[in-house]
């Protein structure tokens, strides 16, 4: 490894993680069977005979606002990665940050409680140069600064609302909230205590050759490695939280900035279909709706946001068009950052061999290949 903590091409080869195409097509048919059951049952449920028609009240110049909010969606949540790298020793390029964005969109959206898209984005950053240790220090920091964001937004708009909200909202609520204080501790003990993680590892490589010493080299090699990725981690962490405090102070404002504007192309959206509601509420539900989203157990929420959208938009939105809301709210803030995170997930694991083995078993070629 480099000085300034960037890998060199040849520690980058072996890539943290193997993602299998068979994984990431589950994923992809569960999210789709549960959004579109979903979004059939509200149709069901709504449908007065005249949802077709609400189409036609559709207002295309709000609908291009909305897409514009969309692209400058996607530029924050890379924005937010990308400070942090602006401030080491080695800058990567800002487009990087913007496939390491998009890749963590789609891989959220595939597997349960997001769990893939923070791998997807450290796989991107990796490949791009920037060590392991480094690229998780980036995505633990603004995972911290998400959950500041949840605990002020969620907290206020549970206040706003709480005299509104069904037996169902309410225990799908509580759920998320378990999940989230478990996962708060988590992060919080990593960020302020990292040290910990290099005593646990190297306790379990000395357990593990231990009981397997035909493999204590191997073990105690894979050890080394992951030691010297922590040590960077938590040097990355302490300089973050130290002299560069100003760089993570950056990310919880971006962070804020990024929430409100996915809370304001859900107002425009709601204005293009025709619909007016209170701001104030709109942006309230939001909040619960992406903080349900963000804690689901399902992949990418599927199914259980459209649901939340659609129970908690009820009373301000006429039933016509609430299917018609909960479909472009889904498309702008997540099928379509997703579609383009799918591409960027395409290209990055086939050039690293990562994605579809089997397929390059077939045609008897298993090797690498060439950059």
């Amino acid at each position: 490894m480099s000085d300034d903590g960037y890998a060199s091409r040849e520690e980058r080869e072996p890539a943290p993680g193997n993602l299998q195409g068979t994984d990431i097509r589950r994923g992809l048919y569960i999210f789709f069977f549960l959004t579109v059951a979903a979004l059939l049952g509200i149709f069901l449920y709504t449908n007065t005979g005249n949802t077709l028609s609400a189409l036609k009240r559709i207002r295309t110049d709000y609908l291009i606002l909305v897409l514009g909010l969309s692209a400058v969606d996607i530029l924050l949540g890379a924005a937010r990665n990308h400070i942090y790298f602006m401030a080491m020793e080695k800058p990567i390029s800002f487009m990087t940050s913007i496939k390491a964005n998009l890749a963590n969109i789609f891989m959220g959206a595939v597997t349960p409680s997001q769990s893939a898209g923070g791998p997807a984005q450290l796989f991107v950053y990796h490949n791009a140069g920037a060590s392991v240790g480094k690229a998780i220090s980036v995505g633990v920091l603004n995972l911290l600064a998400t959950m500041i964001f949840f605990t002020v937004s969620a907290g206020f708009s549970a206040a706003v609302l709480g005299d509104s909200f069904n037996p169902l909202i309410s225990g799908v609520l509580y759920f998320c909230l378990g999940v989230f204080l478990l996962q708060l501790a988590v992060y919080v003990f990593a960020v302020f205590k990292p040290e910990t993680a290099v005593r646990a590892a190297e306790t379990i490589s000395g357990v593990l050759a231990g009981k397997f010493p035909r493999f204590r080299k191997r073990i105690m090699d894979v050890f080394v490695k992951v030691a010297s990725e922590l040590t960077v981690y938590r040097q990355s962490c302490s300089a973050f939280l130290g002299k560069k405090i100003y760089v993570p102070a950056a990310a919880v404002v971006l962070t804020f900035v990024l929430y409100f504007n996915k809370f304001l192309m859900a107002y425009f959206i709601m204005k293009g279909i025709g619909e007016s509601g209170d701001f104030l509420t709109v942006v309230c539900i939001q909040a619960l709706v992406l903080f349900i989203s963000y804690y689901s157990i399902s992949p990418g929420a599927g199914g259980i946001a459209e649901l939340s959208i659609a129970t908690l938009m009820a009373p301000i939105i006429g039933k016509d068009s609430l299917v018609i809301f909960t479909v472009l709210q889904r498309f702008f803030i997540l099928y379509l950052p997703g579609l383009l995170g799918a591409m960027v997930v395409y290209g990055e694991f086939r050039k690293k061999g990562r994605i579809f083995p089997r397929m390059r078993g077939r045609s008897g070629n298993t090797s690498p290949p060439v950059d």
